[in-house]
């Protein structure tokens, strides 16, 4: 599904005093995601001057959201500085809350890209890593995207440009699994050129082949056996993984968050009460078919966790996989279902065929697994991992931010059509 363009508002704050346009409103512009181009949170930190979000981005309604930002250095060209009391009173509410929460106590799971100081931080930290090898940054960091689950800025140096990520401590592990996959798959992931695993923080070389579409069909189809491969060669090195803080995702502790969050994830009170019934019907058989699924005889491996389109470059030779925030040790028919459903939407052809290409180089490596089982219980086995992934997020991030609205139950209503139907229709 595809959403209407927003209205952006930019509040620069300075103290007590927001920058307005000559006719006293905040600047604005358009974000359409249809249109490609740069996200909202590089144009809203460009537009005035250069400037830092002090806050996640909020939602005024369906169409309208609100960056408050504050200044880097340098005042902007065009407009004036006026008294936050001069604002609607429901914007001055929002802006003076952010502005609160910047110089005192952030609310609980707010990451550390919006604290003062942080960007200095990390540029103080890119300056050290780069001296030992003549490399120099050339000027601040520019923010390619700011959201509650990472901190993504480009790095202009004399070598050219390198990104920095930062991410959320949900997934702090994901500087270490990258450092990790670099020194054992180095033609597969980003270029690293350092980490601070402590802080989650991860510099790269840039990837060629990047694309705000998402890498087409081809790539897939490359990946794929590289890929398959790649999870295999893992077997040898997953205690390396795990140290590096790969979280294990494997059968029990996926069936044991997938419990937790049907009881517990209140986006499921949405449910009717006949959907309801149909889920506890399905539970049982939900947990029966992914016990099934583990006892196919493959082996758990390297898994990416979300292996789609727009995490993946691909410069027309070689596939690179990067977004690493879901790294973790899994089944591996799981990124293979991923990879089969992307190739689908993009080429046609039936997903169930396209699964079994996909995942084609396992019948060799594992010649007395079930296959064919394995290939018909894995999507539903991705609609649980996934389901536990988007409650783990939304119990480890900031409260508000409506990044993660509505995903759990629709990927729960997905469970329940897959198992037990769409309903008394069905039947």
């Amino acid at each position: 599904m595809t959403r209407p363009p927003h209205t952006i508002h930019v509040a620069l704050v300075d103290g007590d005093r927001v920058w307005t346009t000559p006719d006293g409103a905040l600047p604005s512009f358009v974000d359409d995601p249809q249109a490609g181009g740069p996200t909202a949170t590089a144009t809203a930190a460009r537009l005035l001057t250069d400037a830092a979000h002090l806050a996640p981005v909020v939602v005024l309604d369906e169409t309208n959201r609100l960056h408050v930002l504050g200044s880097r250095g340098g005042t902007p060209e065009r407009g004036r500085w006026a008294d936050l009391a001069a604002l609607p009173a429901d914007l001055r509410a929002h802006v003076e809350a952010a502005a609160r929460a910047h110089r005192g106590t952030p609310p609980a799971h707010r990451p550390a890209w919006y604290a003062p100081g942080w960007h200095d931080e990390v540029e103080e930290w890119i300056d050290s890593v780069l001296a030992p090898s003549g490399r120099a940054r050339t000027g601040p960091l520019r923010t390619h995207r700011v959201w509650s689950v990472s901190a993504v800025h480009t790095v202009p140096t004399d070598r050219g440009t390198l990104w920095f990520k930062a991410s959320c401590d949900h997934f702090g592990a994901e500087a270490g699994i990258v450092e990790t996959l670099a020194s054992h798959l180095p033609d597969l992931v980003p270029e690293v050129v350092a980490t601070d695993r402590d802080r989650s923080w991860l510099l790269t070389e840039p990837l060629a082949g990047v694309s705000d579409d998402g890498a087409p069909a081809d790539a897939a189809a490359v990946l794929a056996p590289r890929w398959a491969a790649a999870q295999v060669a893992s077997l040898d090195w997953l205690d390396e993984l795990r140290a590096a803080g790969a979280p294990d995702r494997g059968l029990e502790p996926t069936l044991l968050a997938w419990r937790d969050a049907l009881a517990s994830n209140r986006e499921l009170d949405d449910l009717t009460a006949e959907e309801r019934a149909r889920l506890a019907a399905a539970v049982p058989l939900v947990e029966s078919r992914l016990r099934d699924l583990w006892g196919c005889g493959f082996p758990e491996t390297l898994g990416h966790g979300d292996l789609h389109a727009g995490n993946v470059a691909f410069d027309g030779v070689r596939p690179r996989i990067f977004d690493w925030s879901d790294g973790c040790v899994t089944h591996p028919f799981l990124d293979g279902t991923h990879l089969a459903h992307w190739i689908t939407e993009e080429s046609g052809g039936a997903v169930d065929e396209r699964v079994r290409a996909v995942l084609a180089p396992w019948r060799d490596a594992c010649p007395a697994a079930d296959f064919e089982r394995a290939v018909e219980l894995a999507p539903l086995a991705d609609l649980v991992f996934q389901t536990v992934t988007f409650d783990g997020l939304v119990r480890a991030l900031e409260a508000g931010t409506g990044d993660f609205d509505g995903v759990v139950v629709m990927l729960t209503r997905k469970v329940i059509e897959t198992v037990v139907g769409g309903g008394p229709q069905d039947s």
